[in-house]
């Protein structure tokens, strides 16, 4: 890893560090509940409960004016970039040693996510903050679920990754390129952030400007493509914020 890659790395860290630091500042010290497992058991089974309800009502809710106005930018964006940009990006990333520091920083990237909501859980399990113990779970099963979900995308569309056949990414030719898993749940991750702490401005937009650092990094790494980004950070945010606003 090179000087300028080092730098960057240390500034991710320090961005997730701080995001981290501040909810736990937003976080008020509650009464003890009645114990962390019990409570947390209770949380993944609504959540889950309320995660299929959410699922089963998706084909109407897709057509309702308020989420169209939405989806169909996103889908006309999706387009675009399959049809104009995806090739051309492809094909002018070239470097492996920046393709490899790159595919590092996107993994270390999502594991630092990961490793924030886990510890926003344990810390709210030792000191008896359920704010803090409900967030940083919600963090990951929002994370999961979200992976999960990509996951039947990947299935249908089948697509070739961008260093498969001529590069062009072709759908069901054999590949799980679309959409990207990494984009899918670093969103996830940060549109719980951002949901629980809306006063906090450090935590909101470092956690979204973690969330795209991660995501592009997954371009530099020549391991999808521009609308495989799309459309992952788009399942995420959506997976996100549905599970923050329970």
């Amino acid at each position: 890893m090179n000087r300028h890659s080092a730098a960057g790395l240390r500034i991710l860290v320090l961005l997730l560090l701080g995001c981290g630091i501040n909810c736990a500042a937003q976080t008020q010290i509650n009464a003890p509940s009645t114990g962390c497992l019990p409570a947390t058991a209770t949380q993944l089974h609504n959540d889950a409960t309320g995660l299929g309800h959410g699922l089963m009502a998706a084909p109407r809710n897709a057509i309702r004016p308020q989420n169209l106005k939405w989806e169909l930018p996103i889908a006309a964006a999706t387009g675009i970039l399959i049809a104009e940009v995806d090739g051309p990006v492809n094909s002018h990333n070239r470097s492996i040693s920046r393709q490899n520091t790159a595919s590092t920083w996107s993994n270390v990237g999502l594991g630092m996510e990961f490793g924030t909501a886990g510890l926003m859980w344990l810390d709210g399990c030792a000191r008896h903050h359920d704010s803090l113990r409900e967030n940083g779970w919600t963090a990951l099963e929002a994370a999961g679920a979200a992976a999960g979900i990509n996951e039947v995308f990947k299935f249908a569309a089948n697509r070739q990754y961008p260093i498969a056949g001529t590069g062009s990414g072709e759908f069901w030719d054999g590949g799980k390129s679309f959409p990207s898993g990494h984009s899918a749940a670093s969103w996830a991750f940060a549109s719980v952030l951002a949901h629980r702490y809306p006063h906090k401005r450090w935590v909101k937009w470092g956690a979204y400007g973690f969330a795209t650092a991660v995501s592009l990094s997954r371009l530099a790494s020549k391991k999808h493509f521009p609308s495989d980004v799309l459309v992952g950070s788009t399942i995420g945010y959506v997976t996100g914020t549905y599970l923050a606003g329970r």
